[in-house]
């Protein structure tokens, strides 16, 4: 209602000053004469500067507010929490490792390897009631063996991997043999591959070669007369070839699948041997 009546005041003045212009010119001819067009201009303009304050002014619209994104949440997995435990280091030139201890009733013992991805593991567990077992698993915690006394597996990864003697009902004694055969691969173009060593410790040399069904494969073993035989059989099948009771030093043949063979060096009695193997797969 203010507003209203804001509005209209210049309007009621300008009404009195008409009036006041018409008065005197009906009585004094000398003051100027307003014309009726001139004060309808200036009528007209004042109502329309009245129309335009009383019109509501428009806001141009306001954008909505753009949604606030959404947090992204990275999912990390969860550390496993790695036990102490002894690692076990293979010596130069050998490929596997025994160790033995006591395990009390329900006890835990833990070791740590190095291996390679591709690499055959050959892990055996004996003990004297036969009732310890292990566990195998990776650094990153997937589980190779669960409550088992033996192991043949190639390995997913390049990594540590992890075994835990579980003991048994009693205090019991083991012996944990662990083998991880190095891998024989061929330069482009060869069909033949050279290998020399030692049988560090008396132990047994392994070797893994991957070849295909029918093609023929001819192993030597020089330099160790009787000190050291072959045993050859197939890692997937574990069907056995040639035996080192045979005192065998080369053996040849037709392969019967695809599939890693594992060659063994093995000296007798637990002697040191230097030897040279020879490969020959085509």
């Amino acid at each position: 209602m203010r507003t209203f009546i804001s509005l209209w005041k210049p309007l009621i003045a300008l009404l009195v000053i008409f009036m006041a212009i018409a008065a005197c010119t009906g009585t004094n001819s000398a003051v100027p004469t307003t014309s009726p067009a001139d004060v309808a201009t200036v009528v007209a303009a004042t109502m329309a500067a009245i129309q335009a304050q009383a019109s509501p002014t428009v806001l141009p619209p306001t954008a909505a507010p753009s949604p606030a994104a959404s947090p992204t949440i990275s999912l990390i997995p969860a550390t496993p929490i790695l036990p102490a435990a002894t690692r076990i280091n293979f010596m130069t030139y050998a490929t596997s490792d025994i160790v033995s201890g006591a395990v009390q009733p329900n006890q835990s013992l833990y070791y740590v390897l190095n291996a390679a991805q591709g690499q055959p593991m050959i892990a055996q567990l004996d003990s004297t009631n036969h009732d310890v077992t292990m566990t195998i698993k990776t650094a990153g915690g997937t589980s190779l063996l669960n409550n088992g006394q033996n192991l043949n597996t190639l390995l997913p990864i390049t990594e540590d991997y992890y075994v835990t003697i579980l003991g048994g009902t009693s205090a019991e004694n083991y012996t944990l043999t662990i083998e991880t055969p190095a891998r024989i691969t061929f330069d482009p173009g060869k069909t033949k591959a050279i290998k020399t060593g030692r049988t560090v410790g008396g132990l047994v040399v392994s070797y893994v070669i991957f070849a295909k069904q029918d093609q023929y494969m001819d192993v030597y073993l020089n330099g160790v007369g009787k000190d050291a035989a072959l045993t050859i059989y197939g890692f997937a099948d574990g069907q056995p070839y040639v035996r080192s009771v045979t005192n065998a030093t080369q053996y040849s043949m037709k392969l019967p699948r695809t599939q890693d063979y594992i060659i063994d060096i093995v000296p007798s009695g637990g002697m040191e041997v230097n030897y040279t193997l020879v490969v020959n797969v085509q």
